[in-house]
């Protein structure tokens, strides 16, 4: 169980910060709830049941971790698909687990996959498009709450210790 104050992951939604645990008043059960605060989203709050399993919720990683991630982003290696069916079922995965590594991995395919289309005249699909912009909030927003910087400026914070683009 989290306490108030932790910073967690929570679904798509991203970091948020676990302002109260109580019972609600819109239910008549004795169930808790966490009040929850997107970070970067204040205007918004989320209640949701302690012991719910149906959304990802976990303790964002620690400076130390942020760090050693930002270091090894270069060896980070992309996912192949069998067809372009595939992929889109992947991504939905890979945002029910919150798996950072699995998040860069798909940032990075998607970047590769920007970068052959432009040199051919074609450009991302709408569905790749949103895919890269949740991935990137996702994961740039965990690390920029970990790291204590805004997540705008995360893609130069790791440029500038890796050398690579994300």
């Amino acid at each position: 169980m989290f306490e108030k104050g932790d910073f967690i992951v929570y679904g798509t939604v991203g970091v948020c910060q676990v302002d109260d645990i109580s019972k609600t008043d819109f239910s008549d059960n004795d169930k808790l709830y966490y009040r929850l605060i997107p970070k970067f989203e204040s205007n918004r709050t989320i209640s949701i049941p302690v012991d719910t399993t149906k959304v990802m919720m976990r303790s964002i990683m620690t400076r130390r971790e942020a760090q050693n991630f930002i270091q090894s982003w270069p060896n980070v290696k992309c996912k192949g698909y069998r067809n372009d069916k595939e992929r889109p079922l992947v991504y939905k995965q890979i945002f029910q687990s919150g798996s950072c590594t699995e998040l860069a991995a798909m940032i990075k395919e998607i970047l590769q996959m920007e970068q052959s289309r432009k040199s051919r005249g074609s450009v991302l699909n709408i569905r790749e498009k949103d895919g890269v912009k949740t991935a990137r909030k996702l994961l740039f927003g965990e690390l920029a709450a970990a790291l204590d910087i805004g997540p705008d400026t995360v893609p130069a914070y790791i440029r500038n210790v890796t050398g690579c683009a994300c």
